[in-house]
């Protein structure tokens, strides 16, 4: 089977070619928006499968023992992880830009120390490199709150099913600091900080 990669170029001839305009509706049942951006989900869920073919034995095998995981709690975080990437890839190219937190971040940290491996991840499911922006610890930004909304909503639009709350913290009424992270599986690795990609 070939293997495809995306470049930032073929990315923006499809959006050119789809005339792509970006309208964010806020619906009553939902938090955050549903994209009605044309080929987003097809998009995002292209570069989640190139993101699956990456095992990251690695990078998990130090995750798991810096944070006494077990394989299936950690395969779990990748999954995630993964998707959360590959809708970041697939966001920027539409103007978006997601926050996350939580016991996912995490893994994300280790993966990042892993140069060579997270560089040819973001080559791959990217086309260029996705930089980890961490905020001040303890501190979400009122705009990386929004962010995550957002993300939690395209995630749902995305793959058919709520982003697992277990591994992504839900906000209640209008608390901004879901980064204390209450329902990251008792693997208590979070740190209580957020993070942007940018």
């Amino acid at each position: 089977m070939p293997q495809e990669v995306i470049t930032d170029q073929s990315v923006a001839n499809d959006a050119a070619s789809a005339h792509i305009s970006i309208a964010l509706t806020l619906p009553s049942n939902s938090i955050g928006y549903v994209p009605t951006v044309p080929g987003f989900a097809s998009d995002a869920l292209r570069r989640s499968n190139i993101a699956e073919r990456f095992e990251l034995k690695p990078v998990l095998a130090r995750y798991r023992k810096q944070h006494g995981l077990s394989v299936e709690i950690a395969q779990d975080h990748r999954r995630e992880m993964l998707r959360f990437l590959a809708l970041c890839a697939t966001a920027a190219q539409h103007g978006k830009f997601y926050g996350m937190t939580g016991a996912v971040d995490e893994l994300w940290h280790t993966f990042v120390i892993f140069t060579r491996d997270y560089a040819a991840f973001c080559d791959a499911v990217a086309g260029r490199f996705l930089h980890h922006v961490p905020e001040v610890e303890g501190e979400m930004l009122a705009s990386t709150f929004d962010h995550y909304l957002a993300f939690l909503a395209d995630y749902e639009a995305v793959f058919n099913e709520s982003a697992p709350s277990a591994y992504w913290p839900r906000p209640t009424g209008n608390d901004t600091d879901v980064a204390a992270c209450t329902g990251c599986s008792g693997c208590n690795s979070c740190t209580g900080h957020s993070c942007t990609v940018n």
